[in-house]
């Protein structure tokens, strides 16, 4: 692979072998991380009646973590302060990172995958905060992980809070200007470290309209 091309996806998985394997599904985690909505389910709302940003009446109902049905609000007394608020729509996720001799950049793209109405729009995507970041070592659910790593000198590329700057085109987000792998070991996730990243719709009012916002973010990898 040449400086600067991107890396091949790998398909097979010919070394394996016999010894044991302790598998991780994307989608599979629930340590922290928010259940997907079902096509009945919406974010869940709350008044401001202060002013001052936060949500002060919330509904409550089946403790599902988003709204729908099973939820009701408590009697609202409407005045010139209130406003109507999305509560925390951030979800996180995280996939496992290696290499063995070549640093390598990351890039990262946001795209539209359907949606209608008002919200349907690229322009929302600014109002999608964004983060990220490397956990270094840990344990996942009896996988432990990053003993036989290190960070090799990870960076942070740019400056992304939203996923608005994504949305143009591929922009290299972060690097790994050595390879992670720090010494040998048989044991493929004690040689890997975690990449973390969190995105959710900031700032909803119903000024933004209404609509079905559908987004996804696309991650490549580069060898430096």
């Amino acid at each position: 692979m040449p400086p600067g091309g991107q890396l091949i996806p790998w398909t097979g998985n010919p070394f394996q072998g016999t010894g044991n394997v302790n598998p991780v599904f994307t989608g599979s985690r629930t340590e922290g991380f928010h259940v997907i909505a079902t096509d009945q389910q919406g974010t869940r709302l709350g008044f401001d009646q202060t002013g001052d940003g936060n949500s002060d009446i919330q509904s409550t109902g089946n403790g599902s973590g988003f709204l729908d049905a099973g939820d009701v609000f408590a009697p609202v007394q409407l005045s010139e302060t209130t406003a109507l608020r999305a509560l925390d729509t951030s979800t996180q996720r995280s996939f496992y990172l290696s290499s063995r001799t070549i640093g390598f950049r990351i890039s990262a793209r946001s795209t539209l995958t359907g949606g209608s109405d008002a919200l349907h729009q690229i322009s929302r995507l600014n109002n999608v905060r964004f983060d990220y970041g490397i956990t270094a070592q840990g344990n996942d659910d009896g996988m432990p992980f990053g003993s036989a790593a290190t960070l090799g000198s990870f960076r942070k590329l740019g400056t992304f809070d939203s996923l608005g700057p994504l949305a143009t085109s591929a922009q290299f987000i972060a690097e790994f200007p050595t390879a992670i792998r720090r010494q040998f070991d048989t044991d493929l996730p004690e040689q890997s470290v975690r990449f973390d990243y969190i995105y959710g719709f900031e700032g909803y009012d119903l000024s933004l309209g209404a609509g079905d916002l559908r987004y996804q973010i696309e991650f490549d990898f580069f060898r430096n």
